[in-house]
């Protein structure tokens, strides 16, 4: 301090402020932070470590992300030491680069026993070419519609149903497993390897009802089903008995989404006697008897076209048992 009259400096002062209660505890704060970062990569690590020599593991990390890691942090830790000289940051961004290396190495294969004695940029080219190939994945999955490889397997199926395989036909599975990025054994004109059955095929629709598509996709399931069996410019017995049961079934869940009604067959065994009685409940032990129209009868199922309802009635008469088909309509509006 200078005293205006002489001046002459009368004193010397110094100026300060002391850390307020809320920097004090803001700086114990970030010291926290960096003991809790080694702590969660810690962690990270040790989950895949104990793993790193499964190639499962090793193909589950992405090698870009990790080697994006070093593109990231490395500006970031230059900036940290020469420029605001902020160690604490420059301390994460070398934990974070540390678990970049990490997951790398882990990456590309490198702890893999079978991949020992091979280079790390042959590793390293392996991984990347792996990566390019699945890197549309999550995309894909995305876009394709809900249960898009079972349309694809129920497609196989249908095609395989009259025990011959079109070349149209496997154009058309083709070009939806393509459109869809799903991968698919070389399907051959012809005799089918596998047996394919109506009761089979049927059960594979309905798993790919019952996981609960939307009624839209649903629908298109069945202009899909129609054209496969139209592709070959054919439809034999089998395909559209098919056709017309798995139209029902799509029908029938698309209307108990919507509500309304649908015609449906109902095949019913009509035992003649105690023997027959017994008869039914060995083939069929899931069944019981019910009285239905003054008399007792088991009720087989319901089904969505009277031709497949037909085909289920007559292999039972071929049992000598007498059966037969009713017709009756469902109010999806009162079904719960």
């Amino acid at each position: 301090m200078i005293d205006g009259a002489t001046d002459k400096s009368i004193g010397t002062y110094r100026l300060y402020a002391t850390p307020s209660l809320f920097k004090k505890l803001l700086s114990i704060l970030v010291s926290s932070a960096l003991v809790f970062s080694v702590i969660q990569a810690y962690l990270k690590v040790n989950k895949v470590w104990k793993r790193r020599k499964i190639v499962e593991v090793a193909n589950s990390i992405s090698i870009v992300a990790a080697m994006l890691g070093f593109a990231v942090g490395l500006p970031f830790l230059l900036n940290n030491i020469f420029i605001t000289n902020d160690y604490f940051s420059a301390g994460k961004v070398i934990l974070g680069l540390t678990l970049a290396v990490v997951f790398t190495l882990i990456g590309i294969g490198a702890f893999v026993d079978a991949n020992r004695g091979v280079g790390f940029f042959t590793l390293l080219g392996k991984a990347l070419n792996l990566e390019r190939k699945e890197s549309g994945e999550l995309l894909s999955d995305m876009l394709r519609p809900k249960g898009a490889r079972k349309i694809i397997d129920i497609l196989k199926k249908l095609a395989a149903i009259d025990d011959d395989i079109a070349q149209e036909e496997i154009d058309l599975i083709n070009q939806f497993s393509e459109k869809w990025n799903i991968e698919i054994p070389e399907l051959k004109p012809g005799k089918p390897e596998e047996v394919t059955n109506l009761v089979e095929l049927k059960a594979l629709v309905q798993s790919y009802l019952d996981e609960g598509p939307d009624t839209d996709v649903a629908e298109g399931l069945v202009d899909l089903i129609n054209l496969m069996a139209e592709a070959d410019d054919e439809v034999t017995e089998e395909e559209a008995m098919a056709v017309a049961e798995f139209t029902g079934m799509i029908g029938y869940y698309v209307s108990a989404e919507k509500g309304g009604e649908m015609e449906m067959w109902e095949v019913n065994i009509v035992p003649q006697g105690d023997d027959q009685i017994s008869a039914v409940r060995e083939i069929l032990p899931e069944l019981d008897v019910v009285e239905d129209r003054g008399g007792r009868v088991f009720k087989v199922g319901r089904y969505f076209s009277e031709d497949y309802a037909e085909a289920v009635c007559s292999k039972y008469i071929s049992l000598g048992l007498y059966s037969n088909t009713t017709k009756l309509m469902v109010d999806f509006s009162k079904v719960s």
